[in-house]
């Protein structure tokens, strides 16, 4: 009788097929399952509830759980564009075009956010070979996958309850802050761990640089018939912006020379210059667009207000660099630079001196000369190589090809010269049998 109940209890989780039930012996386990029927039960679930619980059970699970996530994550780009372009279809015919309009400029916000989350982490959740040296990892924020579907099903619901405002309290605010607090997360933990080599991350400050809304120029593509090799010279111009890197005195701490953690922090001085700048450029652009709607309605009623003044600035000292950037928008430029500039022009003028002084010029330019194997070509270029399945490339020609890469970034600061700081960098990445990486600086006169 105890072996009885004993073999009741371990088997009472289990499922009974019709014809185990006869003989009452042969017992159905639910990871006996195949994958595919699996995941068609497991995406039933939230995703917080695939990457907490269900990844943890057993390795199947933990096999599908990742299918499950890293493809919901990949695909976050192309859901919220169709959404948008669904508002935008409907905007046109709809009475309530100003509240469609609003959620269209939340989505903006939230599409800049999946790409910059897709640029720091799809490298490492699909990985450009199926060789031991490109492992696959989970995308484990499951619950910034359900904020996504759920900021998408209201928009497409009931827009007018979108709210746009960077708000904690508001579902966007909270999904960017969650989408920054795990790019954090993930390139101080999980990135620092198997970035072993520049083989690893590859192309991915690109990836970061190409999230720029405004100011990119490709000036150069060439791919290699033979080998595949892609050859890119890029310009990424930022108004208003700065990037300025000055030499200190090493304090002696020998892990500050961590090849990983300068790599690193190079991908996270980009990122958040990056980010801020985008998140001034749409600013701009929903006041203008609000501005525009009320003009083309013919309402009487005041024009919004414009955005206030606002600049960031980061700042940060490591193996023996100190970097200090940041951007402003227009209207703080207008404010402190160009009010300042046109009182120095005036006062020159009431003391009859005849030199002209220039506007001052705060466009951060970067240069970016690529030279990389296929697999570690930017996201950007994928689609011209015809790589169809982003996740791996065929295995012949991964075997084949000896992964290689070269990238030089050189950033020209015409704000660090008006200050007399240095306002030039050189960041070079290789890949050599040993991984390295050099930087220069100096000051143009």
């Amino acid at each position: 009788m105890s072996i009885h109940v004993e073999k009741k209890c371990r088997t009472s989780s289990r499922c009974l097929t019709r014809s185990e039930a006869s003989n009452g012996q042969h017992w159905l386990n639910f990871e006996s399952l195949p994958p595919e029927v699996l995941e068609l039960v497991m995406r039933f679930l939230p995703y917080s509830e695939i990457a907490n619980q269900m990844r943890l059970v057993s390795r199947k699970c933990c096999s599908v759980s990742t299918t499950i996530l890293n493809s919901a994550f990949l695909s976050s780009v192309q859901r919220t564009r169709r959404v948008m372009e669904h508002l935008e279809r409907a905007s046109k015919d709809a009475t309530d075009g100003e509240l469609r309009l609003g959620a269209r400029n939340g989505l903006e916000l939230v599409l800049h956010q999946c790409s910059l989350l897709r640029a720091v982490v799809w490298r490492y959740t699909h990985p450009p070979s199926s060789s031991s040296q490109f492992e696959r990892h989970c995308f484990y924020a499951g619950s910034i996958l359900d904020d996504l579907d759920a900021i998408l099903r209201q928009a497409l619901s009931s827009p007018a309850d979108l709210c746009v405002k960077d708000d904690s309290g508001q579902p966007i605010g909270k999904f960017t802050a969650a989408c920054k607090k795990f790019m954090n997360y993930f390139e101080k933990v999980t990135e620092r761990k198997i970035n072993k080599s520049s083989l690893i991350s590859g192309c991915k400050s690109v990836d970061i640089l190409d999230c720029l809304l405004e100011g990119r120029e490709v000036r150069q593509v060439r791919i290699s018939r033979r080998s595949g090799a892609v050859t890119m010279r890029i310009r990424y111009v930022l108004s208003r912006a700065w990037f300025t890197c000055l030499e200190v005195p090493l304090g002696g701490n020998v892990d500050e020379n961590s090849w990983r953690d300068r790599q690193r922090f190079m991908y996270l001085r980009l990122r958040r210059l990056i980010g801020s700048f985008n998140e001034h450029y749409l600013e701009k652009v929903h006041y203008d667009r609000e501005c525009q709607l009320l003009k083309d309605a013919n309402a009487q009623l005041p024009m919004p207000k414009p955005p206030p003044c606002s600049t960031y600035s980061g700042y940060g000292e490591y193996g023996g660099s100190f970097f200090y950037y940041g951007n402003m928008n227009e209207f703080a430029y207008e404010s402190k630079v160009v009010d300042a500039w046109r009182r120095t022009t005036a006062l020159r003028d009431r003391n009859n001196k005849r030199l002209a002084i220039k506007k001052p010029n705060y466009d951060l330019v970067i240069d970016v000369e690529l030279r990389c194997s296929p697999d570690l070509a930017p996201l950007a270029i994928r689609s011209t190589l015809k790589c169809d399945d982003i996740e791996y490339l065929d295995e012949s020609e991964a075997e084949s090809s000896n992964p290689e890469m070269y990238l030089r970034m050189s950033v020209n600061c015409p704000a660090s010269k008006l200050n007399r700081l240095p306002s030039h960098f050189d960041w070079e990445l290789r890949s050599p049998s040993e991984p390295k990486t050099t930087r220069r600086t100096r000051s143009r006169s």
